[in-house]
Parts: C-alpha cells; sequence; structure tokens
C-alpha cells in the first residue's frame, strides 16, 4: 500500500498555522513528524467559507489526489449563517469530496470558539451537535473535537479574540496531528480489511474451483 497523501484544507487557521510552523521550524514541522505515515499537503486561505472553498480552491484535489482530507471550515459561514444551514452544508461537502473527488476518508475538525463572544459560540455548540449526529453514520467520516478548545481560555487567543496565539497554535498543531493520527488508523485499517476481504473470497473461489475440478465425473448408465 502506498504512503496515504493527506490535505489539511480550511480558512485562515490553517494558514496561519502554516506560516507559524515554517517560522518555528525548530519545534514543530509541516509533516507533523509523519513523514513515514503519509505525505501531507496544506491549503489554507483566509476568510474561506465552504461555499467559497468550493467554488475556488477544489481545483488541488485534481493536482494533489488525496487519499484523507482533514477539513477546519465552519467559522466563517456562522458569521452570517444559521448552524444548522452550516451544518448541513458541511455534510454535503463530505459527500461531495467523496463522490466527485475520489477522496476515501474525511474529517472534519470541530469550529473553534471565540473569546467573549456569546452568541457566536452558542451557535459553534449548536454546530457541533448536528456535525456529530449526521457524521456518525457515514462510513469514510468522522467529527474531530479539539481538545483544549472547548472550553477555551482567553490564554489561547491573539489580540483580536479570534484567532491563536503562540500558546493556541501549539495546541492546534497537536490537535491536527491527532486528527491526521486517527484518520489513518481508520483508512489504513479499513485498507488492511478489504484486502483480507478479497483475500478471503479468492481463496474461498479457487477451493471450490478445486473442489470441482477433483471431483470425479459422474457415469452415465444406458438402460
Amino acid at each position: 500500500m502506498s504512503t496515504p497523501r493527506v490535505l489539511i484544507l480550511g480558512h485562515s487557521f490553517i494558514r496561519r498555522l502554516h506560516d507559524f510552523i515554517e517560522r518555528d521550524s525548530g519545534q514543530f514541522d509541516l509533516t507533523l513528524h509523519l513523514t513515514e505515515s503519509a505525505h501531507i499537503r496544506w491549503h489554507g486561505v483566509g476568510g474561506r467559507t465552504i461555499a467559497k472553498t468550493i467554488k475556488f480552491d477544489l481545483r488541488i484535489l485534481h493536482s494533489f489526489r488525496p487519499d484523507i482530507v482533514i477539513v477546519q471550515l465552519g467559522t466563517n459561514d456562522l458569521t452570517s449563517s444559521p448552524p444548522l444551514q452550516v451544518g448541513s452544508a458541511m455534510e454535503d461537502f463530505v459527500h461531495l469530496l467523496h463522490d466527485s473527488y475520489g477522496v476515501k476518508f474525511v474529517c472534519v475538525c470541530q469550529t473553534i470558539r471565540r473569546r467573549s463572544s456569546v452568541v457566536f459560540n452558542q451557535r459553534v455548540d449548536i454546530l457541533t451537535r448536528y456535525l456529530r449526529v449526521v457524521l456518525e453514520p457515514i462510513p469514510y467520516a468522522i467529527y474531530w473535537g479539539h481538545r483544549g478548545f472547548w472550553k477555551a481560555r482567553n490564554g489561547f487567543f491573539s489580540a483580536d479574540g479570534i484567532h491563536l496565539n503562540r500558546r493556541g497554535q501549539y495546541k492546534l498543531y497537536r490537535s491536527l496531528r491527532g486528527a491526521v493520527l486517527k484518520s489513518l488508523q481508520i483508512f489504513t485499517s479499513d485498507g488492511k480489511q478489504s484486502f483480507l476481504l478479497l483475500l478471503f473470497i479468492w481463496i474461498e473461489c479457487h477451493a471450490v474451483l478445486l473442489i470441482l475440478w477433483t471431483k470425479p465425473n459422474p457415469v452415465c448408465v444406458s438402460l
């Protein structure tokens, strides 16, 4: 099995984390220290909604052809759309990636709350509950909650109360690495199960053929 290709796709949180890693490459790494396990590419553009990502960014799926896509979207959608509408759009996006672009596994990451933004954070809570429910039965998708961000503390945020400071970037780095590892675990497990299933079918078919081949021909008796 070839090395899985993983695309980390999203808005400014992904672009900012990418730039943060490049500036501090001594401690962090764009491969998430998973060089032997995956071929990882980043694509983050500030201000992206789900609709804008579909319209402007999916060319990378043709060139990179990822097996797994880690999605960090929804923040900008929630500023202008109700959470159930955003959740429905995200569910459709997951199906689009799989059905139209050949992505084998999609990991949808939690929308991160904001500092002192009650209404926005309530929308995040509703979106989280919705996505956990609708993604659960989809065999090629999971929802990933960023650990440590569910009860976001002021110490994670930059001055604007939206984006992350160095401490927050470190936590997001670790969480995204966990999301990639979990996705790889499920993806490679499914691949092994599919291989074993095909192997079992192959063995069964050849066993039947062997029985038919060695079975003596019936003797025809004339009356």
